[in-house]
Formats: structure tokens, C-alpha cells, sequence
């Protein structure tokens, strides 16, 4: 059976959990689901420093899912396209 070609969940793995990610690809063959690794090598943002003109409110950022730290995987799901009309 060919794997769906619409890719709806993306399941991103956690760098170096090289035995879940072999685990969720074999899984997930002939599911919707497109198994990636956490292309990430560092935290991008450095010191907190004031910016002048900063109109956010507060942080986006939020705290993983418990995927993360437990599973070493987070689940994205993909926003649907809408349908031209």
C-alpha cells in the first residue's frame, strides 16, 4: 500500500532520539503523518535585551508539549488549505 500523499501531522523528534524516530517512521508508513527530525542545534534567541519599539505584549513562546520531554516527540498538526472558490 503507497503512503497518502496528503501529509496532515507532522511528528518532529527530538535530536539525537535516533531509536523513536525509526519507531514513528515504521510506524506511520501508511498513515497521513510525515516523521521529522528537530532541525534546531541551539537556542536561537540570545540575553534578554530591551528593544524600543517592541509592540508584543508578552512572550509567544510556550512550554513543550510532555511529548517532549517524556516521549522526545511533539505532534504539529498542518492548517488545512482553504478551497478556492
Amino acid at each position: 500500500m503507497a503512503k497518502p500523499s496528503r501529509v496532515s501531522v507532522q511528528l518532529i523528534v527530538r535530536r539525537g532520539a535516533r531509536d523513536r524516530f525509526l519507531k514513528l517512521k515504521k510506524k506511520t508508513v501508511n498513515l497521513p503523518v510525515e516523521v521529522k527530525w528537530d532541525r534546531r542545534k541551539q537556542e536561537r534567541r540570545r540575553a534578554t535585551s530591551e528593544c524600543t519599539n517592541d509592540r508584543r505584549k508578552a512572550d509567544r513562546r510556550q512550554k513543550p508539549p510532555f511529548t517532549w520531554e517524556l516521549s522526545d516527540f511533539v505532534v504539529v498538526e498542518k492548517p488545512r488549505r482553504r478551497q478556492k472558490k
